[in-house]
């Protein structure tokens, strides 16, 4: 993994500078824009300083008792009186026992820039280069001074308006007595405690991934794809397999009301050829009760004995027409094989459900069902009477 520290060198963010780990953060590169780093991979981690100037930090005690949303809300409430422009107009954020302030617009200008790119990328305040707990320091870089106090918050100045920033510290902060930090001797900085040894190879070095992250990821098919950086045939796929997992329930529902509109059909079917008079099929069990008792051979209507023994197999041969293949009777046994192809389940149940009421008796299956369709053979037999 490779690890890069870019800052910018003005406030459109359009070109600036960056550091990388393989030579230790020493030397100085300059980029002329964020699409630079579009080659780097999500093995990538790039570190974006973006100017403390244009971050307000504030103290602010965060209520693990409350929701991110309402933290945020008391904090808007408390540092409404010390921002400059409207609240509507400025993006929130709480690290640790800090609350940030950025403005909206050049905010998501920056962020947007940055979700175009496939490395995890971690966007905070400049004056984090050179943080210490409880240690005031200031620091020259980037043709500016960073000053980051005790109390975790900071910011920055350039050099025509050093003096009186300071002043305005030294008025806020009792008895501030910073670590400076420059690469030649600043006069405006001469009464403070100058430490030597500092350089900005080891402020790079002594960041660590306790820092706070002020980039937002931007939930679009664009920025998920390029996080994760898909190849065109893996793009293609996941496109497919999202594009199935919307329709594949539209398809599986109307694939269940055709065969419901089937089942129905075939069950009105029925009922038609036992009753010419039948319009609709409400309670189906109770209508073919009903419709059973009127057919010659039913326990009210007895058949004749001069009649052909085998009158009630035309019916029954009849129940499921179009499924049988054929059909053999041997007279003397008084018994008819019937070959099944592809008759809907239902139907077959009903057809199992209504033989006995004709004096019909099944005395052997030899039958598959295969997606609700049964095939095969089936033996019956005329009972006695």
């Amino acid at each position: 993994m490779n690890t890069f520290i870019a800052y910018p060198d003005n406030l459109d963010f359009n070109y600036g500078k960056y550091h990388k780990n393989s030579d230790n953060y020493k030397k100085s590169n300059n980029y002329n824009d964020l699409d630079d780093f579009l080659s780097l991979t999500y093995k990538d981690k790039l570190i974006y300083l973006i100017p403390s100037s244009i971050v307000g930090s504030y103290p602010f005690k965060k209520n693990k008792k409350l929701s991110e949303q309402n933290n945020i809300a008391n904090f808007m409430s408390e540092v409404d009186g010390f921002i400059v422009n409207d609240v509507s107009e400025n993006e929130f954020f709480i690290f640790d026992n800090v609350g940030f302030v950025i403005n909206k617009e050049l905010y998501k200008a920056l962020n947007t820039s940055l979700n175009k790119l496939k490395c995890k990328v971690i966007l905070v305040p400049d004056y984090f280069l050179n943080k210490n707990i409880d240690i005031n320091t200031i620091t020259e870089f980037n043709n500016s001074f960073l000053f980051s106090f005790a109390d975790g918050t900071g910011s920055s100045t350039d050099f025509e308006s050093l003096t009186q920033y300071l002043e305005m510290v030294e008025s806020k902060y009792i008895n501030f007595e910073p670590n400076v930090f420059t690469n030649i001797p600043i006069k405006e900085l001469g009464g403070y405690k100058n430490s030597k040894g500092g350089s900005i190879e080891q402020f790079f070095l002594s960041m660590n991934d306790n820092l706070p992250n002020l980039f937002r990821f931007e939930f679009s098919f664009k920025n998920i794809f390029n996080k994760f950086n898909f190849s065109k045939v893996e793009l293609y796929v996941c496109l497919l397999m999202l594009t199935s997992l919307v329709a594949l329930p539209y398809i599986l529902i109307a694939q269940n009301n055709k065969q419901i509109d089937i089942y129905e059909t075939e069950i009105f079917n029925i009922f038609k050829m036992i009753d010419k008079n039948t319009n609709r099929i409400v309670t189906p069990k109770i209508q073919i009760d009903q419709l059973i008792e009127q057919i010659p051979g039913s326990s009210k209507l007895q058949p004749s004995k001069n009649k052909s023994k085998f009158q009630n197999y035309g019916f029954l041969i009849s129940l499921g027409e179009k499924y049988i293949e054929s059909v053999e009777i041997d007279i003397k046994l008084n018994q008819a094989t019937l070959n099944l192809l592809e008759l809907p389940k239902m139907q077959y149940e009903v057809f199992k459900n209504t033989v006995d009421r004709f004096n019909v008796n099944i005395i052997d299956e030899n039958t598959i069902n295969e997606n609700s369709k049964i095939s095969g053979e089936i033996k019956i037999e005329l009972k006695d009477e």
